[in-house]
């Protein structure tokens, strides 16, 4: 038997504590050391000490931070899916091995409370059944479910995919959003800017403001930075270099939002519209369960209601169901 001879030195297998993945990925979440902390039940420098030595581990910095400013680099921006994908899995790992109950895997985009709107509704019709919350993008909801990685997404499905069933869930109002009370603002003619240009994390928000501007012909100021960063935009705003700019209705819920003015628009009420997605064969009970939860969370909350504003309304063409829908 002829026995292949292995040249140059063997490459040792690294390993990983994902203790220190998912402190990184709540950090990436919340914006904050403190607040991830909180979450996890942790020290702040505990929570220090795992993002110290996870960046030991891959050799580069994952954040830049100083005292009131904490935002992912370019190498964090990189990990952040996989790192997700690893909690995900290990926590599929540990669910799963609990014999006898059933979990219901369910993803939203970060600082929405959607779910924590459905979940009780679930749990009094589901109470044997447990459910784990993601946060991710659409995108990496959309792959997740496919790859059978998450059973119910929530997020924006720029087109209808095959592989996946769906349903309006909500519509969410566009605002303008200042430190500063703006005074009335148009659409169409007032100076207005748009975040999220620095890269993937955000892509179905670009899409649909590009689409937004097209409809109507007009160009919004290019802000370089995520939504979540309200106070960096509020001291650009402070010093009028940073106009109003277009937010939906439910960032209003993200911690720091407080200190901003939400204005309507005098001219145009834009929409950004949200689904509820999972596999076309999908066929366990619970996770129908949550669907139905949800579908009748948005027609008790009315979600899918527009507002009650004698001004004109825009829906991108992905989202023009939703009139009739629900």
């Amino acid at each position: 038997m002829a026995v292949t001879e292995h040249k140059g030195p063997l490459r040792v297998p690294r390993d990983l504590d994902t203790r220190l993945v998912r402190t990184f990925t709540m950090v990436a979440r919340e914006m904050s050391f403190t607040k991830a902390a909180g979450v996890l039940g942790l020290t702040q420098q505990g929570v220090s000490s795992h993002i110290r030595r996870l960046e030991e581990l891959v050799g580069r910095p994952l954040f830049e931070r100083n005292r009131s400013l904490v935002r992912l680099t370019e190498q964090g921006t990189s990990l952040l899916a996989h790192a997700r994908a690893l909690v995900a899995a290990t926590d599929d790992f540990f669910g799963y091995s609990d014999a006898g109950v059933s979990h219901v895997r369910v993803a939203e985009i970060q600082g929405r409370q959607m779910m924590q709107d459905c979940w009780p509704v679930f749990r009094r019709q589901f109470p044997e059944s447990q459910v784990d919350f993601y946060d991710m993008l659409s995108s990496e909801q959309v792959k997740a479910v496919q790859d059978g990685r998450l059973d119910v997404g929530m997020g924006r499905l720029a087109a209808m995919n095959p592989a996946l069933s769906s349903a309006p869930l909500r519509l969410d109002p566009v605002l303008a959003r200042d430190v500063r009370d703006p005074g009335p603002l148009a659409l169409r003619t007032s100076r207005l800017g748009v975040t999220g240009i620095s890269g993937g994390r955000v892509l179905s928000w670009i899409r649909f403001c590009d689409e937004l501007a097209a409809a109507y012909d007009v160009e919004f100021e290019k802000i370089p930075h995520d939504n979540t960063m309200v106070e960096a935009i509020g001291r650009g705003q402070m010093a009028g270099e940073i106009p109003p700019i277009l937010a939906m209705a439910g960032t209003r819920d993200r911690p720091g939002a407080e200190y901003f003015h939400f204005e309507t628009l005098t001219d145009v009420q834009p929409y950004f519209p949200w689904r509820i997605f999972w596999r076309k064969n999908e066929s366990r009970r619970e996770v129908h369960g949550f669907v139905a939860a949800a579908r009748q969370v948005a027609r008790e909350q009315k979600w899918l209601r527009l507002l009650p504003r004698d001004v004109e309304t825009w829906i991108p063409p992905d989202g023009e169901e939703h009139l009739t829908s629900g």
